[in-house]
């Protein structure tokens, strides 16, 4: 195996474990905020599980402003942000 594929490899064993683990967490959170919601009146339950138990990757999400802003740029504006995002995504994998 060549540097170059252990370090591939090695990226996608560690976005894998990632995604277990994220996965865990989401199934404890619906767990926790159904067991929680049990308790009270069905006005005052909580809807979103996001309000009972933010996780670090909630915020990764973008917001509604930035989705109609993304929304609302021309053709060229939207080429020039993808790219810009692709230009991130590669600077991250070449750490």
């Amino acid at each position: 195996m060549r540097p170059g594929e252990f370090w591939e490899a090695l990226i996608a064993w560690q976005a894998d474990k990632e995604a277990d683990r994220r996965h865990v967490a989401e199934v404890i959170r619906a767990v926790g905020v159904r067991l929680f919601n049990i308790q009270l009146k069905a006005k005052d339950q909580i809807k979103d599980v996001r309000k009972f138990l933010p996780l670090p990757w909630d915020e990764e999400e973008p917001s509604n402003e930035e989705a109609e802003r993304l929304a609302a740029l021309s053709k060229e504006e939207q080429a020039k942000e993808a790219k810009a995002f692709l230009e991130r995504i590669n600077q991250k994998h070449r750490k």
